[in-house]
């Protein structure tokens, strides 16, 4: 991912894109460069929560 997103704004970029795969009426061409970001934002995601879940164990 070549810039730096909070996990707030990657899950809302997520759910953009999501949003226009589901349209039926979405351009099928743009579709697979759509999921293949989707796919990107999903491990991002993950990865920051992993990170979070990382920071409070320790805390804890």
């Amino acid at each position: 991912m070549e810039e730096k997103l909070s996990y707030e704004e990657a899950l809302a970029k997520l759910e953009e894109l999501v949003g226009k795969i589901e349209d039926p009426e979405a351009d099928l061409s743009a579709i697979g460069g759509q999921v293949k970001k989707a796919m990107e934002l999903v491990r991002y995601c993950k990865a920051c929560i992993a990170g979070t879940k990382e920071e409070l164990d320790k805390m804890l």
